[in-house]
């Protein structure tokens, strides 16, 4: 499942992000994988984000958190990243590591 949605960011820069990856929690929610492409010299960026939201009408105004985030190298692929998203244990490991560098 890929989705295109192209957004501006803080700086006003245009981004392009494609989703390569989604799927739903058990507990409602969901993980998914992301392509950023920037315009400008920032590059890409594959990233993990994880909406904890069940309820849809909940997630308005609010961005979900990113747990994993670097830089896209296309002969690196996005395997580590997908094996994250794909087990509930790495997620839950990775969201507590948010939590902590709170």
């Amino acid at each position: 499942m890929q989705q295109e949605l192209v957004v501006r960011d803080v700086a006003g820069e245009r981004r392009r992000t494609e989703r390569l990856f989604h799927r739903d929690l058990p507990g409602g929610g969901y993980v998914a994988i992301e392509l950023t492409m920037a315009d400008g010299i920032a590059g890409r960026r594959v990233r993990v984000i994880v909406e904890r939201r069940a309820d849809r009408n909940r997630r308005a105004g609010h961005v979900p958190p990113v747990i994993l985030d670097e830089v896209w190298k296309a002969e690196r692929g996005f395997g580590e990243l997908y094996r994250v998203a794909c087990d509930n244990v790495a997620v839950a490991r990775e969201l507590l590591k948010l939590q902590r560098a709170d």
